[in-house]
């Protein structure tokens, strides 16, 4: 009995084991089922995010190209304006020279500054390297003025001179050198030279589309010194950058910098381009609006991460601003790039912006090498431009020690009829690289305004600028 019985519980366990291994055994399948299950829906998942991904890819490729397409197309526009308004200005002023009337060379004197000061605005818009084409934007500025004040002689019944034409035919020299660049270039632009390819692409401190228009040539013309904008604006300066100082910084601390100075700016705005490893080594970064067009190009010095240059643009044509409020927004956004103590040395506007140069202040001198420039859109006051290569080049602190040449003895020597508005001492930049501490005094004298620089030690008049008001602002002379 006792035997029986314990084979019919060993039956039991064995029954009890069996039940187990087969509840075992059906949740080890329905675990499986649930893991296919969630690697199926994973995999799922996973192909729907990168189809999602490579969709917004390609609309994000495709919106870049077409952005890439419609700045392209906004240069090549500019830049064929440019060379229709350079070979105008060739022709007419071959029949300038050529022509005796003087009415007929006043109409055509007009003409050839107004395709000028087109050319002018067709080359601004155009991505150069700044300081690039110095010696053209110079000279294609000037002979705008030079003609303008040429035809308002000759409609005042003056004939022009054997200087003047001789001036003309030098000026009509390098039109045709400058004619003969663009042309070669528009050849190239229908064989599928990109703009936007080569202003990205460096050699130095400049773009290769900076070097494929630096083949221009200009003559050395002999007319009045003529500048745009305030004086000293184009002097030399020294080759040595003597005032940039600091640590070497790092590509993302250059990009954090520029959001300091620009408050409008945000992370996605500003994107790194580029370096370049010239007399300034810089990073080089575009600017973007919310709707990812390129709007503008920004360099930050690789020592110290300054502000260097600003260039870009805006299609806005009201004007909300005065001169005086363009002013006081130049020196609060100089002072956000850590430019301190500085004055305004000239404004002006031209179209729908004021220009502005900035000059530090040492000892309540002047200091004219060392100029700042900016272009202020008068619409809502956005900073569209800055310049400030003289400025890290030649700013360092100076001895300035002023001469025994009294200021009195100074005013004796500007002629009677000048009314002096006012005074003051300026360091002024002369050729070579040399400076000298002038008395500065600003007059008038029958309705036009002018600038004498008289040495505090020697007396010398070192020089005289007249302004000349022209249809697209003002020029010294």
């Amino acid at each position: 009995m006792k035997e029986s019985k314990k084979i019919k519980n060993k039956d039991k366990n064995l029954n009890k084991n069996s039940n187990i291994s087969n509840c075992n055994s059906q949740v080890v399948t329905q675990s499986q089922k649930n893991n296919n299950t969630k690697l199926i829906i994973t995999v799922l998942i996973l192909g729907i995010l990168l189809a999602l991904m490579t969709t917004l890819f390609v609309l994000s490729l495709q919106e870049n190209r077409k952005t890439s397409l419609n700045l392209e197309d906004f240069y090549q526009k500019n830049f064929y304006e440019l060379v229709d308004n350079i070979n105008n200005t060739e022709t007419k002023l071959a029949k300038t020279i050529s022509a005796n009337d003087i009415n007929y060379q006043s109409k055509l004197l007009e003409e050839i500054s107004k395709n000028t000061t087109l050319a002018q605005v067709n080359l601004n818009n155009l991505p150069y390297s700044i300081n690039g084409l110095d010696n053209t934007v110079s000279f294609i500025n000037q002979t705008s003025g030079y003609c303008e004040t040429l035809s308002k002689s000759l409609k005042n019944g003056e004939s022009l001179t054997n200087e003047q034409r001789k001036t003309l035919n030098n000026i009509y020299d390098s039109i045709l050198n400058i004619k003969e660049v663009l042309n070669q270039m528009s050849k190239e632009m229908w064989n599928g030279y990109s703009i936007i390819e080569t202003s990205a692409s460096f050699d130095g401190d400049y773009n290769s589309f900076t070097i494929n228009l630096s083949q221009i040539k200009s003559n050395d013309v002999e007319y009045p010194t003529m500048i745009y904008d305030g004086p000293f604006s184009d002097s030399e300066v020294n080759k040595k950058v003597k005032g940039l100082n600091g640590e070497l910084v790092g590509q993302e601390q250059a990009k954090q910098n520029i959001l300091k100075i620009f408050s409008n700016y945000n992370e996605n705005m500003v994107k790194y381009i580029n370096e370049t490893n010239g007399r300034f080594a810089t990073y080089n970064f575009n600017v973007y609006d919310k709707n990812n067009n390129e709007i503008g190009y920004v360099q930050m010095t690789k020592i110290g991460g300054k502000l260097l240059t600003l260039s870009s643009y805006n299609d806005k044509k009201s004007k909300n601003l005065t001169l005086k409020n363009a002013e006081a927004i130049a020196l609060q956004f100089a002072q956000q790039a850590q430019i301190n103590n500085t004055k305004v040395v000239w404004s002006d506007i031209v179209g729908g912006n004021a220009f502005v140069n900035l000059a530090p202040v040492q000892n309540n001198i002047i200091l004219y090498p060392d100029l700042i420039k900016l272009k202020i859109d008068l619409s809502d006051g956005t900073v569209l431009g800055f310049e400030a290569s003289a400025y890290y080049t030649n700013h360092v602190k100076r001895t300035l020690l002023k001469g025994n040449y009294s200021i009195e003895n100074a005013k004796n020597k500007i002629n009677k009829n000048f009314v002096i508005q006012e005074e003051r001492l300026a360091l002024i930049p002369l050729d070579y690289g040399q400076e000298v501490l002038c008395y500065e005094f600003v007059c008038k004298h029958g309705g036009d305004d002018y600038y004498f620089y008289i040495n505090t030690t020697t007396g010398v008049e070192e020089n005289i600028l007249k302004i000349i008001q022209t249809d697209n602002g003002s020029l010294l002379m």
